[in-house]
This record gives structure tokens, C-alpha cells and sequence, in this order.
């Protein structure tokens, strides 16, 4: 359950979202707007793509490191 940095659009400034709870992302009008379960939407100003990247990098990272962590890789812990 990775957190990711989005920039509002509306009130300005930062936001940290849980990317478990994002049900679905559009865009309409060159804006990006994102949908949580709970009923909650947000503008932001990263298009699509990049929130989609940014997700990706993070479960790879954390599955990267699940595999450095538990050695499963054959390599040795230095």
C-alpha cells in the first residue's frame, strides 16, 4: 500500500495518497481527477500516465526489496 505524492489543483499544494484506495483515475478537460472509495475526489495536476508510474515504481521497489530482504536471490547478505 504505497503512498503517492499528487499536486491539488484546486486548493494548491501537496497531498499523500493511499494507492490501495484509489478506485479509478479520469481525465476530462486536460484534468486529472482522482476517485477514492470513500466518496472522495481529488484534481490533480500529474496527468494519468505518471500516477500510474508512480504506483508501479513503488510495488516494484517493495517487491525488490521483499526479495533482497529475504535472500531468495542466492546472493549474500554483505
Amino acid at each position: 500500500m504505497p503512498l503517492i505524492k499528487l499536486n491539488r489543483i484546486n486548493k494548491g499544494g501537496e497531498i499523500l495518497l493511499n494507492s490501495e484506495h484509489i478506485v479509478f483515475i479520469e481525465t476530462e478537460s486536460r484534468t486529472t481527477t482522482v476517485h477514492l472509495g470513500d466518496r472522495l475526489l481529488f484534481s490533480v495536476e500529474e496527468p494519468p500516465t505518471v500516477i500510474a508510474d508512480q504506483i508501479e515504481q513503488m510495488e516494484v521497489a517493495r517487491i525488490r526489496n521483499a526479495i533482497v530482504g529475504s535472500r531468495v536471490d542466492g546472493k549474500p547478505l554483505v
